[in-house]
């Protein structure tokens, strides 16, 4: 276990501002059911440069917003007297401890469906980012690996690491807890994660986020993009609600991948870059998770049910309409008109 404000190496952090002031990191053995604390000196760079990786990319992230339910909880109560300079930073093996124990438990609830929990290291963390004080759990990936020169089994830490999930306790200059945010690798957060180990309550509740997130992308960004480029709107629209209606999961960074990004506006010059940086500030500014499960019948939004194409021919779209069944064109001689892919109404016009 690290201890000292001087861990951070040199100018490795220097665009964060960001300090670490103690870590501890542990290898669980759910077959034996105990627990390794790593002790690791400072001049093991190659190992100190994984850990302080990890928890920097974790400092960069919010991820999905949880409550305490109560001070007198183990984890809560151990973090917060840390940081208030209570108790020692040592006393986090019983964080290492409770995980062991819950994790036993987990494992042997799933074991009856033939799956099993990832094995990882345990890394438990005391920072200070941006002037703000925090504690960092997060579990990560072990490997085992067969060694070039000896053809033996060997354990080791890759150096693209994953990070399974992870706990994010922040504190204001009082030293009282402030934002909490959780991340997990698997789509749905894991309740053993966050309500047996951590003890916490989601802050927002699914129906909640499904519809802020909904309403308030149609509003920063759709309804931006509708003032520059009304056939944009109406296609990105349709495709925001595709996605909150095909989806189990919504991920801010999914969405802005699969329907902004890869998205090739009709308009001329519609620069799509910044409304996907604006994108990527929305849960933050507005409160809502940047992963949640869709709860599909919170979004009463509709597809635009008329079209006037002409003044003598109305489109008239009933429901959902999929990606890729109307689309804008042009013919060889360059002149405007839709593509709509349907086999009855081409049989319907002498195909």
């Amino acid at each position: 276990m690290a201890d000292n404000n001087d861990l951070q190496q040199e100018g490795a952090f220097a665009q964060r501002d960001l300090q670490i002031h103690n870590i501890g990191s542990y290898t669980l053995d759910l077959n034996a059911n105990n627990h390794t604390s790593l002790e690791v000196n400072d001049n093991e760079g190659d190992y100190m440069n994984f850990i302080h990786g990890i928890v920097h990319e974790i400092s960069t992230r919010e991820g999905r917003q949880f409550i305490y339910n109560s001070m007198h909880t183990e984890v809560i109560n151990i973090v917060s007297q840390i940081v208030n300079g209570n108790i020692d930073f040592s006393e986090v093996d019983a964080i290492a401890d409770r995980l062991l124990r819950v994790e036993v438990e987990a494992q042997e609830k799933i074991l009856k469906l033939g799956k099993q929990l990832h094995e990882g290291l345990l890394i438990i963390s005391h920072i200070t980012d941006r002037d703000i004080e925090k504690i960092i759990i997060c579990k990560a990936e072990t490997l085992s690996y067969i060694e070039s020169k000896t053809f033996t089994q060997q354990d080791g830490f890759p150096l693209k690491k994953k990070i399974f999930k992870s706990v994010q306790i922040t504190f204001d200059k009082d030293k009282n807890i402030g934002d909490i945010y959780v991340n997990d690798i698997n789509p749905s957060i894991s309740k053993y994660w966050s309500e047996s180990f951590l003890e916490l309550t989601k802050k927002y509740e699914d129906e909640e986020n499904t519809k802020k997130a909904f309403t308030v992308i149609e509003s920063k960004i759709l309804n931006a993009i509708r003032k520059e480029s009304n056939i944009d709107f109406w296609n990105l629209r349709n495709t925001t609600i595709h996605y909150f209606r095909s989806n189990e999961e919504f991920v801010m960074e999914d969405y802005i991948e699969r329907c902004l990004n890869g998205y090739d506006p009709e308009k001329e010059g519609l620069n799509m870059v910044q409304y996907i940086d604006k994108a990527r500030e929305l849960p933050a500014k507005f409160a809502f998770d940047p992963q949640f499960s869709l709860v599909k019948n919170a979004i009463t939004a509709k597809i635009k049910r008329t079209i006037t194409l002409h003044e003598s021919i109305d489109l008239v779209l009933k429901g959902e309409i999929n990606p890729g069944t109307i689309e804008s064109a042009r013919n060889d001689r360059q002149e405007k008109g839709i593509f709509i892919k349907t086999s009855t109404g081409f049989n319907e016009f002498g195909g």
